[in-house]
């Protein structure tokens, strides 16, 4: 059987312990990150589609045209 004083020793290790802080930072991190690429992929999705298309068929007519 626990005793009180000891599991307020246990909790008071518990909340000083930053062993895994680096980890949640990195992630938080990522996640932000991750967040900022989807943004930019809504925002300027079409247009870079748009010039890939264009650069594609470029390559495409310089292809065709050496056959």
């Amino acid at each position: 059987m626990k005793t009180p004083k000891l599991s307020m020793i246990r909790a008071g290790k518990l909340l000083k312990d930053n062993r895994g802080a680096n980890l949640v930072e990195y992630i938080i991190l990522v996640g932000v990150i991750a967040l900022i690429a989807i943004a930019g992929f809504k925002i300027f999705g079409k247009k870079v589609t748009d010039k890939v298309n264009e650069q594609a068929g470029s390559v495409g007519d310089i292809n065709g045209a050496a056959k």
